[in-house]
């Protein structure tokens, strides 16, 4: 787990008006690591969308970043009180790293080609034209990543959550409104 994240005490993290905080971070990230990585995607891949759309995308990948490290720490805080779903919690481990290496890759990528594309740096040159390859390259497989794991993350989660009390609901077992456990969100 990324450091910054490990020192944020989860009683920080842990309620907001006596409600979980996990369920409602997670939404954050989940909405804006896939929509900063489809932009990342596209302002590589389509130059003259940067001026427009590059500062948006960092800012939502940025945010999405955050979030994600948010809702790993309030995840925590969340299976002290409930229980721990293991693949789930294992998944948004990753993505919390993941999360933050594709911003990192990406805010690199944006300097390199505005820095270029202002020629700030004179001439780029082979090794300018190279590092701004290389890193487009990790840019668009990262963001690629992030949206893999960005749905799996999402899926285990809404497993853990709702896999049993949809299941008992359809046979009957169950109203499907609480949970044996007094309606805990897990």
């Amino acid at each position: 787990m990324i450091a910054s994240a490990a020192t944020i005490p989860t009683e920080f993290l842990d309620t907001i008006a006596g409600l979980p905080l996990h369920p409602l971070v997670v939404h954050v990230a989940v909405v804006l690591l896939p929509l900063g990585a489809v932009a990342l995607i596209a302002i590589v891949l389509v130059p003259r969308w940067r001026a427009a759309y590059g500062w948006l995308t960092m800012g939502a990948l940025a945010i999405g970043a955050v979030a994600a490290l948010a809702a790993a720490s309030s995840g925590e805080a969340l299976a002290e009180r409930v229980g721990e779903p293991e693949r789930h919690a294992d998944l948004g481990e990753t993505l919390e790293v993941v999360a933050v290496i594709l911003f990192l890759v990406a805010a690199a990528w944006f300097l390199l080609q505005r820095r270029a594309s202002r020629g700030d740096a004179g001439r780029p040159g082979v090794l300018g034209r190279g590092l701004q390859a290389i890193a487009a390259i990790a840019a668009i497989a990262l963001a690629a990543g992030t949206l893999g794991l960005t749905v799996l993350v999402g899926h285990s989660g809404a497993e853990a959550v709702w896999l049993s009390r949809v299941a008992a609901s359809m046979t009957g077992q169950g109203s499907g409104g609480e949970a044996e456990d007094g309606g805990a969100i897990h």
